[in-house]
């Protein structure tokens, strides 16, 4: 499908994957309360406990991150790392060097423990995001591919990795990748061990955005998306007001209700997650009851202030 119009009425910033290292990027998102990786690390960690529940030590946890620019998922859902703590490392403690960069990030890594025991592999369009995301230790494979391109494959590489990963995320990339992306990767996805559980997949999509083309791709490679109730994330504040006016007409006239969502100034998405059909159900049970956790725990907080 092609998002043109969504992606028109979109703030473009494109300068900031293409930079050796991720300041810029980090500085951008910043600047425009970029939260979305954050808000959804719970989720991604709930769907990663299940696969681990359910495959034990026969088939650890590798994650797909498509639309990774730097590896952020990884710092996010691996490491735990909050993007405070992302802006502050990159805006007070990481060299703009690129080699001192990457050695410094390292170190960072090795004195901060994983929250979760996976492996993480990035897809992106960039091909200097992919490198710092290995050179810095964020990712254990990357793969650097348009794969939004018609005339783009993945290669034999490309393929080995999606068979290796059981566990599929994307956050704030639907628009930038589309079901021409995910029609290369979904049907390789978790191929080395087609009868263990899984392979999961979540993802989050602004509400502009049409997912019903991603859904029948899923359903084509045999799973099975849903978008979990009652959960709706903020990717980031509006860039400026023209932004805001033109995403908020394009959801009215999807007849997409913007009260208190978009039109008090911040971007939403809803969360879908994927798996085989007869272990979806369990899947967003998980996701579901990390979401009531995290409600009775704002509740007791609103309370004790």
């Amino acid at each position: 499908m092609n998002y043109g119009a969504e992606n028109e009425a979109k703030a473009n910033f494109d300068d900031v994957y293409v930079q050796p290292t991720p300041h810029a990027y980090v500085r951008k998102m910043a600047l425009h309360g970029y939260q979305i990786g954050e808000q959804a690390r719970p989720y991604c960690l709930a769907a990663a406990e299940l696969l681990k529940e359910r495959n034990g030590e026969a088939w650890p946890v590798q994650m797909l991150d498509v639309g990774c620019s730097y590896g952020m998922g990884s710092a996010f859902v691996k490491y735990g790392c909050s993007f405070d703590e992302i802006v502050a490392f990159f805006s007070s403690r990481a060299p703009k060097d690129y080699a001192s960069c990457c050695e410094v990030m390292r170190m960072w890594l090795n004195v901060t423990s994983p929250v979760s025991d996976m492996r993480c592999v990035g897809l992106d369009s960039s091909a200097p995001a992919i490198q710092f995301g290995l050179d810095s230790g964020l990712l254990e494979g990357g793969l650097s591919r348009d794969l939004e391109d018609a005339d783009v494959l993945p290669t034999e590489t490309d393929v080995k990795w999606f068979r290796s990963c059981n566990f599929l995320m994307s956050t704030g990339a639907i628009g930038y990748v589309s079901e021409r992306t995910f029609s290369k990767v979904l049907p390789h996805l978790g191929k080395d061990h087609p009868s263990d559980f899984g392979p999961f997949a979540l993802v989050t999509t602004l509400r502009m955005f049409d997912i019903e083309p991603i859904y029948r791709i899923f359903k084509q490679s045999g799973l099975r998306l849903t978008s979990v109730p009652g959960i709706r994330l903020p990717q980031r504040n509006f860039a400026d007001e023209s932004e805001q006016m033109q995403i908020c007409r394009i959801l009215h006239d999807k007849r997409i209700d913007t009260k208190k969502y978009e039109d008090e100034g911040t971007l939403f998405a809803d969360l879908f997650v994927a798996a085989p059909v007869e272990q979806l159900t369990q899947l967003v049970e998980k996701v579901k009851l990390v979401e009531s956790k995290l409600s009775s725990a704002n509740i007791f907080s609103f309370i004790q202030r």
